[in-house]
């Protein structure tokens, strides 16, 4: 990275205040930030090492809401920073704590909004590599799966990933360096989340296996669907999320459950309404913007004023002596100029200072150098028409 770049990463980092640390591990840390007190966001900082941002970068093109959507992506002098939306809720490794376990009718709903959040990941090549109770957030609109810290693409002809990493009890073998992982490697993970949900234990257990035996508790066939799904061989799984999803509502549909022990304290678990957090920003103050942005909008104002200045003072020259300096069609010209000018500089100043108005964009930048250059060449056109008009009327 070079110093301007730098520079602006962390003028732009520096505008989130932090509300609260969510995690903080080897691979990275999570916090829980606002922007001008419009609403919460996550921000995760990731270390180079173990940044992936072409993931990411693919990631932010998924439309799936069961997904984070990603407001942002910059890197930092040694990390990547990536702020994404926070989904309000409660984690299933906390409500499976406090409740035992989930029933299975709650489980499988549970399994199928995180293999659809999954699927559309796959979709665009991108394995998530850390599918765990603490990345599945149950909100009222579903389950939601978060975090991508140590998501991956895949690529064709690698035999290995360069990074071994992952939660043990749900990571796949292969994310251990036995081979590339690809969607089946989630698919194991999610057989995996499965299982802890119906036994409300952690699969690196002695309890685990009992309680996935017990069929007081796990039924046959849906045992059958974690067994599948978590074999060791990738080849020997359900080759794809959907699938693992289409199996595990079959054998609930077609083998009913013992109801699992009454809790002797019955814990209700708000499910808190999904927080929407607004794609558009808050203004922010023009000395918070980059240097370079300033410097573009006192030139674009500097030229403002000077080209009023000029009118103003060819206006008062006509008014004064009745003898223009100027011909009728340059006077046209200038108004004309100047109207253009104020424009230009109303979207440069959008840019800075309200940056909102191309948040919603993917490409803001080409956006606005776009919009820059279409109406820098519509107030050329407008002006040479009008000079030639004006000057038209005076021959005729």
């Amino acid at each position: 990275m070079d110093d301007d770049q730098t520079l602006r990463s962390m003028v732009r980092d520096d505008a989130y205040r932090v509300v609260r640390v969510l995690g903080d591990g080897p691979s990275g840390r999570t916090e829980l930030v606002t922007f001008g007190g419009e609403g919460l966001l996550v921000r995760k900082h990731i270390p180079a090492a173990l940044a992936n941002a072409a993931a990411w970068a693919v990631a932010m093109e998924v439309n799936e809401p069961l997904l984070p959507r990603i407001e942002e992506l910059y890197r930092m002098p040694d990390e990547l920073v990536v702020i994404y939306d926070y989904v309000e809720g409660s984690a299933l490794s906390e409500v499976a704590e406090q409740a035992g376990r989930l029933e299975a009718v709650r489980a499988v709903g549970v399994l199928s909004d995180v293999c659809r959040a999954v699927s559309a990941l796959h979709e665009h090549g991108v394995v998530h590599r850390d599918i765990t109770p603490g990345n599945v957030i149950l909100a009222s609109d579903g389950a939601h799966l978060v975090d991508l810290g140590i998501a991956r693409q895949q690529r064709q002809g690698q035999r290995r990933d360069t990074t071994t990493l992952g939660t043990w009890g749900f990571a796949a073998p292969e994310q251990y360096g036995f081979m590339q992982t690809d969607a089946r490697s989630d698919v194991y993970a999610l057989g995996r989340l499965l299982g802890y949900a119906l036994t409300g234990e952690k699969p690196d257990t002695e309890e685990y296996e009992a309680a996935l035996a017990d069929r007081d508790i796990v039924s046959e066939a849906l045992c059958d669907v974690v067994q599948k799904a978590t074999a060791f061989e990738p080849s020997a799984r359900y080759q794809t999320a959907d699938e693992l999803a289409q199996a595990a509502r079959a054998a609930l549909a077609g083998a009913p459950l013992a109801e699992p022990e009454p809790a002797p304290a019955p814990v209700t678990v708000p499910q808190p309404a999904y927080q929407h957090v607004p794609t558009r920003r808050a203004p922010r103050a023009f000395m918070e913007a980059p240097l370079y942005l300033r410097a573009l909008a006192a030139l674009a104002w500097i030229a403002l004023a000077v080209g009023f200045l000029i009118v103003l003072a060819a206006s008062v020259t006509y008014w004064v002596t009745n003898a223009p300096r100027w011909n009728a069609e340059h006077y046209v010209m200038a108004v004309v100029l100047n109207a253009g000018i104020a424009y230009l500089c109303f979207e440069i100043y959008k840019a800075v200072c309200l940056r909102g108005a191309y948040a919603t964009e993917p490409h803001p930048v080409r956006l606005f150098i776009t919009r820059i250059c279409i109406y820098s060449l519509i107030i050329f056109l407008v002006m040479m028409a009008l000079g030639i008009f004006v000057s038209y009327l005076r021959e005729w």
